[in-house]
């Protein structure tokens, strides 16, 4: 009697199919698992640099001289703090006031005076307000407060790594009072010139200086007439084959007509 070959315990191998199914199946796994490694990465980093600013701009301003203040930081410093805290959400913000207040500095970044202590109380009257008295210290005096607040609302809840591409954040500072009388001053010198220019292009184009379709300058050659003739006085004489004698003033008396008076004259 015959003996049966043994069967395998294994599991029978698939259709190619479907290999290369499973295989098109893990390497999509392997391709999304990267790419999620990747952004957490991108975040981890983000997150890393948002701290190291916070440090870096909790030892700010930088350039410290009787001409620059809180008011009219240097440039360097301005450019510097904005760049810093463009991604900034705003509890990072407050992370950074808090650092700065730990070191004992006012709370806006570019403000290079200590912040303000209150003995007692928790409370602290502010003009016409009753604040909390850690609210007040943060910060050397209130312009100083206004000035970091308004940097504060210009921030974003949304996280830092979705904002990380967009070029048109920007964050811009307090303009101080002096500041935009300044730069009023300079936009209603800018708009009187072009009123000017205007005014200018205008009349050239009724002058017919410039083409209205073009809005080119024509160019304007002017040249003197070139006579034929040279002048000649006007005469009363008589002349060849003329009847000069009948000429008065200009005036030829017609046949049969009195020669006419001064006064018939200022008549006509």
């Amino acid at each position: 009697m015959a003996t049966k070959a043994p069967k395998s315990i294994l599991k029978k191998p698939s259709n190619p199919g479907a290999i290369a199914a499973d295989q098109a199946a893990a390497a999509k796994a392997r391709e999304v698992a990267v790419t999620h490694a990747k952004i957490i990465h991108q975040q981890r980093d983000l997150e890393d640099q948002i701290g190291d600013s916070i440090i870096e701009l909790s030892k700010f301003p930088l350039v410290r001289d009787a001409s620059h203040t809180a008011s009219n930081p240097a440039p360097s410093d301005a450019a510097a703090f904005r760049s810093g805290i463009r991604l900034f959400q705003p509890g990072d913000y407050d992370d950074l006031i808090e650092e700065r207040n730990a070191e004992g500095r006012c709370g806006y970044t570019l403000c290079p005076n200590p912040r303000r202590r209150f003995p007692g109380g928790e409370w602290k009257i502010v003009g016409s307000s009753i604040l909390p008295k850690k609210e007040v210290e943060k910060w050397c005096s209130q312009p100083c407060a206004k000035r970091a607040l308004y940097v504060k609302v210009q921030l974003n809840e949304t996280a830092a790594w979705e904002r990380a591409g967009i070029d048109s954040i920007q964050i811009e500072l307090y303009e101080e009072p002096e500041q935009k009388l300044v730069k009023d001053m300079s936009n209603l010198q800018l708009e009187k010139e072009r009123d000017a220019v205007k005014i200018a292009r205008d009349l050239a184009l009724e002058r017919g200086d410039i083409n209205r379709e073009t809005q080119q300058s024509v160019p304007i050659d002017l040249r003197e007439k070139t006579t034929v003739k040279a002048a000649q006085e006007p005469s009363l004489e008589d002349q060849p084959g003329t009847d000069g004698h009948l000429m008065l003033e200009g005036y030829k008396v017609k046949s049969g007509e009195r020669n006419p008076s001064p006064m018939d004259m200022d008549e006509i």
